[in-house]
Order: C-alpha cells, then sequence, then structure tokens
C-alpha cells in the first residue's frame, strides 16, 4: 500500500512515539516525539506543522480534552491536551484557535505535572462534563505510581 501522506523525514529530530487525531475536526492532528515537541498538523497541509510546542521530555501519549466534543466541536476547550512526557513528566498543552477560519495560535503550557519519580507514560482525563469537574489521571512505570491532579493546578478536593 502507498502512503497518501507524509510529513517530510526532517520536521522529527528523533522518532515519532504519538499520534492522536483531534476528536470533532477531521483535518487535525497531533504528533509526538522522542524530541521533545507536540507538533499540530492539518493533513491537507502537511508540509510542516501549524504551531509545535517542546513539553521538555519524550512524548508518550497525547490526549484531548473530552470538552472539545461539546457544542459540534466547539467546545471550552476545543485546543487543549494532555501530554504524558516521560523524563519531563506531564504537560497540559492548549492550541487557540483550532476552530477559527485564518491562523491558530502558537501552542502554549498552560501547567505541569513533575510529582512522578520515572517516566510518565499514561494520561486521561476525568472529566464529568457540565458539572465542571475535571481532573488529569497519569501514570508512571518503575516507581509504580498513579496520581489524579488538577490541571490548573487548584486543590482537588
Amino acid at each position: 500500500m502507498i502512503p497518501t501522506h507524509k510529513i517530510s523525514d526532517s520536521e522529527f529530530e528523533a522518532g515519532v512515539t504519538a499520534i492522536s487525531p483531534h476528536p470533532t475536526l477531521s483535518h487535525i492532528f497531533a504528533a509526538g516525539s522522542y524530541d521533545e515537541y507536540v507538533r499540530i498538523y492539518d493533513h491537507r497541509k502537511i508540509d510542516k506543522p501549524m504551531t509545535k510546542v517542546c513539553v521538555d521530555g519524550g512524548v508518550w501519549r497525547i490526549k484531548w480534552h473530552p470538552s472539545c466534543c461539546e457544542d459540534g466541536g466547539r467546545g471550552h476547550s476545543d485546543g487543549k491536551m494532555l501530554v504524558a512526557a516521560m523524563h519531563g513528566g506531564c504537560r497540559i498543552v492548549n492550541v487557540p484557535g483550532l476552530h477559527s477560519n485564518g491562523d491558530i495560535g502558537a501552542a502554549e503550557i498552560l501547567s505541569k505535572f513533575t510529582a512522578h519519580e520515572s517516566m510518565a507514560y499514561g494520561a486521561d482525563w476525568v472529566w464529568f462534563g457540565k458539572s465542571g469537574y475535571e481532573a488529569a489521571a497519569t501514570c508512571s512505570f518503575y516507581d509504580r505510581q498513579a496520581f489524579l491532579w488538577d490541571p490548573l493546578n487548584r486543590k482537588l478536593d
């Protein structure tokens, strides 16, 4: 089978370890690499990323925020994602303006979680929709730890 699209070999400085399609924007996907960057692509213009951000660790998992599926894909967090960044811990990354017709904003780190004493591999959202409760659940392998933490650095009850 012949690939229909290929990202340039020169874009990544290390192995690609994670790909996550946006849940409602079928042309958008995030790609992560051991080179410590999360890149956002539009598959219709795949020659270069729309934006990228360094997460200070090799990217193992990327999870889009569940609210991006609300309101026809225009939820309050349509550009927010949780990233497990191995030695770097975990990050909340935001890409503003994904639904705009113009250029998107620069990807940004909203918060960091570095309590793992080992490489962070697992990451997912704990989210109860309209109630407003959200948390990040992350885990690491070698230190056998799992954490539930507030993505906005508030104290969880």
